[in-house]
């Protein structure tokens, strides 16, 4: 417990508040914090896009993606740097030269982040979007995907970890349906990394695109994407700039229409060079892969939302619709029918507990990190047990 508390010192967010929203947006570490006010007194002080600057770019850029190669388990060549999870997914649809009357097949829980690009390719690009049902066992659901491919099926998209049920999917299964019938599967991976060890060498996917600013406690407009190597020379570069070439654009681009491309992964980066968000990003990965360290934070997570799942079974009411076996650190339950969304989320404000609800589904997610410790999840269920109580 002395590591537990140790850390939860390095986030004074969690410490005003019962910050139980990690799902949307991870606490920030004060280390972070500090890393861009630096970055912004430098910039005061020394002006921009000078050449101490520029190499500090490159350098951090460099250090994250190694970091988050250890972290993933795959070669840092194969991660490139966006702004974001849907980022990352539009990258890849529109690298991969999909025709009219392909197939995209997706999972019924995906985010609007993942549908959005991919109804676009529907509509642009005549690409057909197939849906499967993920309820119940995965027994039940594996077959009935597999006799969903067609030989006009190009690819299979799934979540990591879905947003509105926080249940863990099968992506290795998935994985080996989809090579063994020689499509892609990229997987949404927004609930996945930093809430528990992630191996995309035993995964087997081919794409994995996940934001910084969730799990990973980073700051807004982060994120990476994973490129399986043998795959990068296929794709199509449709979104780039001077950060996608070979070292600077002196030495890689010429006006005459020739240029060459960065090794690797990197070639898909358009980034303006942002070294405010990038060091705080790096120091959030700092705090989560070297002084927290990803398997005690996923067995504290574990303990957390066990305690959670504990507790709401003596409200019978509040059904939980996350399974237990196949949960990483979201926990959803749907509202009893005489709960009244605006009182419940006056409740949580008034108590200082920050938490997800959906209004359309009538669900509430809680989604607690290694920060967090068993009195958050135990005023949090105080809290819901005199409002119950009082309805």
């Amino acid at each position: 417990m002395a590591h537990a508390d140790t850390l939860r010192r390095y986030f004074p967010a969690v410490q005003q508040q019962v910050y139980l929203n990690t799902g949307s947006n991870g606490a920030l570490p004060e280390s972070s914090i500090q890393a861009m006010q630096s970055v912004l007194e430098y910039l005061l002080h020394n002006g921009r896009k000078n050449t101490v600057y520029t190499r500090e770019v490159q350098r951090v850029s460099s250090t994250i993606k190694e970091m988050l190669g250890q972290m993933l388990d795959v070669p840092s060549h194969s991660l490139a740097l966006t702004e974001s999870t849907t980022h990352g997914i539009n990258i890849i649809l529109w690298g991969i030269a999909l025709q009219p009357g392909d197939e995209i097949i997706v999972s019924d829980l995906e985010h609007e982040g993942v549908l959005l690009p991919l109804f676009v390719q529907r509509d642009r690009r005549g690409v057909v979007i197939k849906r499967f049902s993920t309820a119940g066992r995965k027994e039940d659901w594996l077959p009935s995907l597999t006799r969903m491919i067609t030989p006009r099926t190009r690819m299979i998209v799934v979540s990591h970890v879905t947003h509105l049920m926080g249940k863990r999917l099968p992506v290795e299964e998935i994985s080996k349906i989809a090579h063994d019938h020689g499509i892609y599967l990229l997987v949404d991976g927004a609930q996945g990394v930093g809430a528990e060890r992630v191996s995309l060498r035993q995964m087997g996917c081919d794409f994995y695109v996940f934001p910084g600013h969730k799990w990973l406690c980073g700051p807004d407009a982060t994120g990476a994407l994973y490129i399986r190597p043998d795959l990068q020379i296929e794709m199509f570069q449709t979104f780039v700039s001077s950060s996608s070439l070979a070292g600077s654009s002196a030495q890689s681009f010429s006006a005459d229409g020739s240029y060459l491309w960065a090794e690797g992964a990197a070639r898909f980066e358009h980034l303006h060079a942002d070294l405010l968000r990038l060091s705080g990003l790096l120091e959030s990965l700092k705090v989560i892969h070297i002084q927290a360290g990803l398997d005690f934070i996923q067995a504290r997570i574990a303990g957390l939302t066990s305690r959670f799942m504990d507790g709401l079974l003596e409200l019978p009411e509040w059904q939980i619709l996350t399974p237990r076996d196949a949960r990483a650190g979201l926990i959803h339950v749907r509202l009893p029918r005489n709960v009244s969304l605006d009182a419940l989320q006056q409740m949580f404000h008034q108590r200082d507990i920050d938490v997800k609800l959906y209004a359309k589904e009538r669900v509430l997610r809680v989604a607690p990190s290694f920060y967090n410790n068993e009195d958050d999840v135990d005023r949090f269920l105080h809290a819901l047990f005199e409002f119950t109580e009082s309805k």
